[in-house]
């Protein structure tokens, strides 16, 4: 059995095109990390307060230089996408070349994720919080907790809706099985793509609602002092999305549609002033309960629909 990628030559390259990183003294370094994980601890507290969703699972927390986090998250896409019987020899090395190339670039702007695939587990990219930080001039525990609380309610939605990971390794294994020996460049993947819009529209509109809903969390966080300045200063730099959802979103031919995550934090936002919290939570019980497009920017139909 094949994959399309290499992974091995995915995290070389990144780790040969990636800076390191902020210099820090092994002091400096050492308080950060255990920053991040105190900050981890609180942001699930904060998550499941604001939320109304609670977590007993157990979560891995990994607080990660850029290489580490490339690893990581090449595991993540790894435990995605399906193994095949045979690819064409030149494509994983191309496609891995590529990946490498796109998470060089990620892991100096991601700050986290939460990897339900290869985990469950949180991924923190302590220099790059660390960079972002210092250019935004914030407070940094502050900016912990903000960034935690993102990440950790996606592990709340994820645990809540378990369904979640099947529907989008299924919908990829539709993308990535059919092609099988027929492929030999990204552009066979680009053209399958076109003719699966309905596949394609469903993955949209499921990673605008995670997204937008962990947007409207992070930021309802009372206890943080400093959010309206975080809020302003991280806008005004752009967005934080997931390297899964950047890279997913470049692979289908998503790129165009970076309003999408916008898209999901306005229908979140409409419908928790509008029914609360945890009414909103029944999304997360089943496949159907997502919004349509059409729905993503009417929550009135939504509403319509499901209550």
């Amino acid at each position: 059995m094949s994959q399309f990628i290499d992974w091995d030559l995915a995290v070389g390259t990144a780790k040969t095109l990636m800076p390191a990183g902020p210099a820090l003294s092994a002091k400096q370094a050492a308080r950060i990390v255990e920053e991040l994980r105190i900050a981890a601890g609180q942001g699930l507290r904060e998550a499941e307060k604001i939320s109304k969703l609670t977590s007993t699972a157990p979560s891995q927390t990994l607080v990660v230089d850029r290489g580490g986090w490339a690893k990581a998250v090449s595991q993540n896409f790894a435990a995605m996408l399906p193994e095949l019987p045979h690819t064409p020899s030149a494509l994983p090395l191309i496609a891995g070349a590529e990946l490498g190339a796109v998470l060089s670039i990620l892991g100096t702007r991601v700050l986290g994720q939460f990897d339900p695939f290869a985990g469950p587990r949180l991924l923190l990219n302590a220099p790059t919080i660390t960079q972002i930080r210092g250019e935004l001039n914030l407070n940094a525990r502050d900016f912990y907790l903000w960034i935690a609380t993102h990440e950790q309610t996606h592990r709340l939605q994820f645990e809540h809706a378990p369904w979640i990971p099947v529907v989008m390794k299924q919908i990829l294994a539709e993308v990535f099985e059919p092609l099988g020996e027929k492929t030999n460049s990204m552009n066979d993947i680009g053209a399958r793509v076109k003719s699966m819009r309905s596949e394609v529209g469903e993955l949209t509109s499921i990673m605008s609602v995670l997204e937008g809903h962990a947007m409207v969390v992070m930021n309802d966080v009372s206890s943080i002092a400093s959010i309206k300045t975080i809020q302003n200063r991280f806008t005004a730099r752009g967005k934080n999305r997931s390297p899964w959802a950047t890279w997913i979103g470049k692979l289908l031919g998503m790129d165009a549609k970076a309003r999408q995550y916008e898209r999901g934090a306005k229908f979140v936002r409409h419908l928790v002033d509008e029914i609360g919290y945890a009414e909103f939570n029944t999304i997360f019980s089943a496949r159907e309960l997502f919004p349509s497009s059409e729905e993503l920017d009417n929550p009135a139909l939504w509403l319509a629909r499901t209550r």
